[in-house]
């Protein structure tokens, strides 16, 4: 059973082709392997992107590439700033299928239909998917509630919504040699290689809940009859305007939590991202109508410990590995709350890991996970798409 993995990151920015290839020649050096079965790559928005696969597709031969752009990479020695981060995987035991869809803004659920479809269509006992989607082409539950319609509501998604460093305007999504917009991209994995996804937030609830008495796709339009923002108005009186900034302290520190029929006890984080003038509320994702809404409050010992704890409980399937990936999709916002003490989040997952764990990830625009049981009503219920959370995926032999 064998199983590499390795990483290689450059942040030579004015070489953006040489910079994609030195990556990807130290991560292959990294697993200790001249060839790798696919290749995950995270880039900072400053590069050009296509010059960045150019420069991976000549250190990597025909191996698929897949992957996005970010608000930063992550890898085991930490947060990676204006860098090319790259992971290469090779085994014995798993196959990887690479699947892209394009044009996703004109039907997001569509697009998720037509991504499992293609799993599906490759003939392979698909068990699990990393996904990178655009984060700006529209409402990614519904795009990760399409993937499951198809797999099933049980079927493991793992992955994340590209960034663009916080410009919130152009995200990237690559697939072999097209650096793409408005797309979705990922690869599926068959075979008997052990995988374990999940996520958390580490947010806390403050005082009752409200109920979503209108809301439409990401818009939360009114809260037991009353426009949506008072919420925030109730609590923090004139202090309310600082949470109409999009990713402010105030908003990163004091979200909304959502607890829909179906999701049992789970509260799923919604970003509050902009306030119309009638006092609605767009959110990072889908609000459910007749949902409860809660006011919560974020503190850097809890982000910490959502790590921690997700981390531990993920680690029973890989606890003989002689090498374990761990996959890492960490909300930008929980990037701006801890800020130097991300680095430590990253030390916690290393620590917990062991000294053969290979930590990669991004910090992205959105986070993919399944739900935690028994919540599985993809009809009724957020399907796995997170916000202001750490979604992980650890697998290995």
């Amino acid at each position: 059973m064998a199983f590499f993995a390795g990483v290689g990151v450059s942040k030579s920015s004015q070489n953006s082709e040489g910079a994609g290839k030195e990556a990807a020649l130290a991560a292959l050096k990294d697993a200790g392997i001249e060839e790798a079965d696919i290749a995950m790559v995270i880039s900072s928005s400053v590069f050009d992107q296509p010059a960045i696969l150019k420069g991976m597709r000549a250190a990597l031969g025909a191996a698929p590439i897949v992957g996005c752009t970010s608000a930063g990479s992550i890898t085991g020695d930490g947060v990676q700033e204006q860098a090319v981060s790259v992971l290469v995987l090779k085994s014995d035991q798993a196959k990887f299928i690479p699947v892209k869809i394009t044009g996703i803004g004109a039907g997001m659920n569509a697009a998720g239909k037509k991504f499992a479809e293609a799993l599906k269509a490759s003939g392979e006992d698909v068990r699990m998917a990393f996904i990178f989607s655009d984060a700006l082409a529209g409402n990614g539950t519904d795009l990760v509630r399409g993937i499951l319609e198809v797999m099933g509501s049980t079927f493991q998604l793992g992955g994340g919504a590209a960034g663009d460093d916080l410009n919130f305007k152009k995200t990237w999504q690559f697939f072999n040699d097209e650096a793409l917009t408005d797309a979705l991209v990922g690869f599926g994995i068959a075979g008997g290689l052990p995988i374990e996804v999940g996520a958390d937030h580490g947010w806390q609830p403050i005082g009752n809940a409200r109920i979503a008495t209108k809301a439409e796709g990401t818009k939360l339009i009114e809260l037991d009859g009353k426009p949506a923002f008072q919420i925030y108005q109730d609590y923090f009186g004139a202090r309310a305007t600082d949470f109409k900034k999009a990713l402010s302290l105030a908003a990163v520190s004091y979200p909304l939590g959502m607890k829909s029929p179906g999701s049992g006890e789970q509260i799923m984080i919604r970003a509050p991202l902009a306030v119309g003038d009638d006092g609605s509320i767009v959110c990072g994702a889908e609000i459910v109508p007749g949902a409860q809404i809660y006011l919560m409050i974020g503190t850097l010992s809890g982000v910490l410990w959502s790590a921690e704890q997700t981390a531990k409980s993920l680690m029973g399937s890989t606890s003989g590995a002689s090498r374990r990936v761990i996959f890492v999709s960490d909300c930008v916002a929980r990037k701006i709350l801890l800020g130097e003490r991300g680095q430590e989040e990253i030390a916690l997952l290393k620590s917990i890991g062991g000294p053969t764990a290979v930590i990669f990830g991004f910090y992205s625009y959105g986070q993919i996970a399944p739900l935690k049981p028994p919540a599985q009503d993809i009809g009724t219920c957020d399907p796995g798409f997170y916000e202001q959370s750490i979604s992980l995926a650890v697998f290995g032999a």
